[in-house]
């Protein structure tokens, strides 16, 4: 046996699975395998083309071959029908969970936990009734690196074909590169190596967005560069080197490049048409220059139609900054739709943001709803909090903006879609996909436009902000900031920001007596920088990690006990270790 097939055997004896009762054969339900099959919609799509063209070969060798989910669940199959109903003696179809929690030593669940090509033959199997069966099976990653599924083919233990690891290999090699076109502007192939020589002549492909930042690396590109290279660019003398084998630069970029084109050449080419001029932003006022930075950005962003992403600390302003780039730009005329990311269930955030059939799901609405990307018709989607959402609604986000279109819940239909997106957060993003709370696919989709909003603490205009908004509570009386008042505003350090200094501005008017506003009127009690102790707070990662640690030293390194402990799958905390490096103890048996 290889050694990740005895480290797999090892494990299931861990978990006092015994090898010559009955496999776990439950079935998921028809409603959740539906759900399943949805979340993997784009991973299916991609998939189809490339089993047609297996199919031929799988029907002359008696082969069929299966797609898993990353949690071991077959979402598709394709091959010889006579061994399919044989495969289907041990749930070896649609609707199993082949993970070796259930399975044991099998090909997909331990080619997910391994995370490496694998095959398992006959014996190698560890429950009994397995062992007619010959598996090899491949795992599927994302451009960035993210464990998507497994591509196995599998056949009698007597018809085992000598290739069938390979063709699995390819296969899973070909749906990657699929995604990493996809997903770039533009795709680099890296000069040869001796790594590249000894890979059958595979070559190392870089994906690259607008911004000519990696969004997208193969195997042996991330061999080369190392994962850490997602979001940097690439040296001039390694971009030199490379070549081109898909740029769609000019189809994205043209109209903007011969606005700026005419910009840079209005003198040499007067009867050129001017770029048009940008419109204020009436209801934002400031004069700091870090202020006006954003502004300037935002009016330029109304006139074009690329995604635009705002960053900024909560009470920066962000929705506001997102209404003005609406009202000023060719949409002003339509929807402006604001959706909060963070404030939607996991269980409804599709519904929300595509809109469901009638009797979608229990309590739905009788006639169906259109969701918040039809609402907005050709106007803007405004998505608050987008660093909030779960990585279930990212993954539906991320095959909207693909594809452009949306498909309600509960039907087969697709809807084009014409909504520009303006999305916002106050997470630090690229900490995020660090810590696998966010998708780099889709960061890097959504920032084609990025403009950070500062905090208040940081502009040098809080006077200025603050008599502005004055004029706007005050509603025409003629309230009037005094020296000490000011100095005091310009002395704190706006934990809550704009939104703050509001609510501090509403309460000094209501205190005033007459229309002078001194500094005993300016309530700040309560409201300090240690009233939000931004470091305090152990970060989702930090607080599992620690978590991860505590349940295998409780355990004594029973990988099996810890995850019992937890309440997760030992192959969940397997692929949890092996995220966080982490290893268990040897040789720990079960008392």
């Amino acid at each position: 046996m290889s050694t990740i097939v005895q480290q797999s055997w090892k494990r299931c004896q861990e978990s006092n699975l015994k090898a010559w009762e009955k496999a776990n054969d439950q079935i998921i339900s028809s409603k959740r395998i539906k759900e399943i099959i949805q979340e993997n919609h784009p991973l299916i799509q991609e998939s189809l083309p490339l089993f047609n063209k297996l199919a031929p070969f799988l029907l002359s060798t008696e082969h069929i071959a299966l797609l898993s989910d990353r949690d071991g669940n077959i979402i598709h199959t394709v091959g010889d029908p006579v061994f399919a109903n044989q495969a289907q003696k041990v749930q070896l179809q649609i609707g199993a969970n082949w993970t070796e929690d259930y399975k044991g030593t099998n090909a997909i669940g331990t080619a997910l936990i391994a995370q490496q090509p694998i095959s398992v033959q006959g014996d190698q199997h560890y429950f009994l009734e397995n062992r007619f069966l010959s598996c090899s099976a491949a795992p599927i990653f994302s451009p960035t690196g993210e464990l998507l599924g497994v591509i196995d083919i599998s056949t009698r233990k007597e018809y085992t074909h000598p290739f069938a690891l390979t063709i699995a290999c390819m296969i899973a090699e070909a749906l990657q590169n699929r995604f990493l076109y996809a997903n770039a502007e533009r795709v680099i192939a890296l000069p040869g190596s001796t790594a590249v020589k000894s890979s059958q002549g595979k070559v190392p492909l870089v994906a690259l967005d607008r911004d000519e930042r990696i969004v997208g690396l193969n195997e042996l590109a991330k061999q080369r560069l190392g994962k850490d290279a997602l979001g940097t660019r690439l040296s001039p003398e390694q971009e030199r080197a490379g070549r081109d084998v898909q740029d769609n630069r000019q189809r994205f970029w043209g109209a903007q490049a011969a606005t700026d084109g005419a910009s840079r050449n209005a003198a040499a080419a007067p009867n050129q048409k001017p770029m048009p001029a940008l419109k204020p932003f009436p209801r934002l006022a400031g004069s700091c220059p870090l202020f006006l930075q954003a502004k300037m950005l935002g009016q330029k962003a109304a006139q074009v139609d690329f995604p635009v992403l705002i960053l900024g600390e909560s009470g920066t302003g962000k929705e506001l900054f997102a209404q003005m780039v609406h009202e000023t730009g060719p949409r002003a005329q339509e929807p402006f739709i604001a959706v909060n990311c963070s404030a939607i269930s996991e269980n409804l955030i599709e519904s929300e943001l595509f809109g469901y059939e009638s009797g979608a799901f229990t309590g739905a609405n009788r006639e169906g709803r259109i969701g918040k990307f039809e609402a907005a018709k050709k106007g803007t989607i405004f998505l608050d909090e987008i660093g909030d959402m779960s990585l279930r609604g990212q993954a539906a986000l991320l095959r909207v903006l693909q594809e452009k279109v949306v498909t309600p819940v509960g039907s087969n239909q697709s809807r084009p879609i014409h909504a520009r997106i303006i999305a916002a957060t106050h997470r630090n993003l690229p900490e995020e996909i660090r810590a696998g709370r966010f998708r780099a696919d889709l960061y890097y989709r959504l920032k084609s436009v990025s403009i950070h909003l500062p905090p208040l603490r940081k502009r040098s205009d809080i006077v200025q902000l603050a008599e502005h908004l004055m004029q706007q509570i005050a509603m025409g009386q003629p309230y009037v900031l005094l020296p000490e008042a000011k100095a005091k505003l310009a002395a704190y350090s706006w934990p809550g920001n704009v939104r703050e200094l509001q609510g501090v501005l509403v309460q000094a008017a209501f205190l005033s007596d007459g229309g002078e506003i001194g500094e005993e009127h300016i309530q700040l009690e309560g409201l300090t920088e240690e009233a939000e102790p931004v470091h305090a707070v152990p970060s989702l990662r930090e607080t599992e990690l620690v978590a991860i640690k505590r349940a295998l030293d409780s355990s004594g390194g029973n990988v099996s006990r810890a995850a019992k402990l937890l309440q997760i799958g030992r192959n969940t905390l397997y692929r949890k270790m092996a995220e966080y490096h982490l290893t268990a103890p040897i040789n720990q048996e079960e008392p």
